[in-house]
């Protein structure tokens, strides 16, 4: 007697074992695999945690003036030796005061009977008055600065009708006349430079006259005092140390500063290196040339491959974003590493990275 032919089972009862015997053993073997992937990629401890180096450099006041412009703004890129602020140094009248009185003192010395050296005198005089011109005009310069940011407050005030036609006018005709004065005072020291040097080419003093060596000495520093102070009474033009992006601007157009006074600050946008510590106990021992892993915190993880370029001499103290304050520990210390950047990696300045260290193949 034959068997009787097996009973057929539905597709539908076979997907159903299948659900429910196999499905769920390799989801489970998946799930392992794509998990220890994960793991091995992204949650590995890194050996290190380094941050991009951030290069800045600021621009400070000289100084001490008022902030007559500012040519940029937050954010912005400037190039090395683009002009970023134009600073009006501050009143340099008590300086010049004091050169007018040493001038005074020389003239007295120079006023003293000396017929064998009358000529010396007479040019060494000369000189003295062409300084006291120098002077001079300094102070009218000074006094022209002042004066025009004082017309240009009376005109504001003017347009508002806060002060009355005749202060205006009276703000302006000073203006006008310390204008002029500084372009009549301008002729008369090139003047006087003239005839001095007509008077050079002419032998009008004697370089061997041992007696009128001490006086040239003293006119010559006096010379140079009158430069550095009447330099100090032209605005100057503060200009960008590096190339880079302006990310801080500390003072504003028309502030007070003092000398050494930070104006803005300009930070690189490309970087040159990633810094990291070593805490005790150090794990191992960082050599020079050894190859570290960098990977990104971003959502689009970037890997590379960079060096050790150098190791610092001592432990430091951390003061940027890898700082770790521990209660009772004033300060984190560690061995300062630096690493390369990997060409192939696009890294910001601060960023915070991952490292990991390689073993030699």
């Amino acid at each position: 007697m034959d068997p009787p032919p097996p009973i057929p089972i539905p597709f539908a009862l076979r997907w159903r074992e299948f659900r429910i015997r196999v499905l769920p053993l390799l989801f489970f073997m998946g799930a392992v695999g794509i998990a220890g992937f994960i793991w091995q990629r992204n949650i590995t401890s890194p050996v290190l945690v380094g941050a991009v180096e951030v290069r800045s450099a600021q621009v400070s006041a000289p100084y001490a003036g008022k902030i007559a412009r500012l040519d940029v703004s937050s954010f912005q890129d400037v190039v090395k030796g683009a002009p970023v602020a134009v600073l009006i140094p501050s009143d340099p009248r008590s300086a010049l005061a004091v050169i007018q009185s040493e001038l005074d003192i020389l003239q007295i010395k120079l006023g003293l009977p000396q017929n064998q050296q009358r000529n010396e005198t007479d040019y060494e005089q000369l000189r003295v008055d062409w300084m006291r011109q120098r002077v001079d005009l300094a102070s009218t310069r000074v006094n022209l600065e002042l004066s025009r940011d004082e017309l240009q407050r009376d005109d504001e005030l003017h347009k508002q009708k806060l002060i009355s036609d005749d202060a205006y006018d009276i703000a302006l005709k000073a203006e006008q006349a310390l204008d002029a004065e500084v372009l009549e005072r301008s002729n008369l020291v090139n003047t006087t430079s003239i005839v001095l040097k007509n008077l050079e080419s002419q032998g009008a003093i004697s370089s061997t006259n041992d007696s009128a060596q001490p006086l040239m000495a003293a006119l010559q520093t006096e010379e140079q005092k009158v430069a550095q102070a009447a330099a100090g009474t032209e605005p100057v033009i503060l200009t960008a140390p590096m190339d880079g992006t302006v990310s801080m601007i500390d003072r504003q157009a028309g502030e007070d500063l003092s000398a050494g006074e930070s104006i803005l600050t300009i930070t690189a946008a490309k970087p040159e290196a990633i810094i990291s510590y070593l805490r005790q106990p150090i794990p191992f021992e960082p050599k020079v040339g050894m190859q570290v892993e960098v990977r990104t915190r971003s959502l689009q993880m970037q890997s590379g491959v960079a060096r050790i370029q150098n190791v610092g001499a001592q432990f430091e103290g951390i003061t940027n974003a890898l700082a770790v304050m521990r209660p009772g520990v004033p300060v984190d210390l560690g061995l300062p590493i630096e690493v390369s950047l990997p060409p192939e990696m696009k890294l910001r300045p601060g960023e915070i990275v991952d490292l990991t260290l390689r073993s030699e193949n």
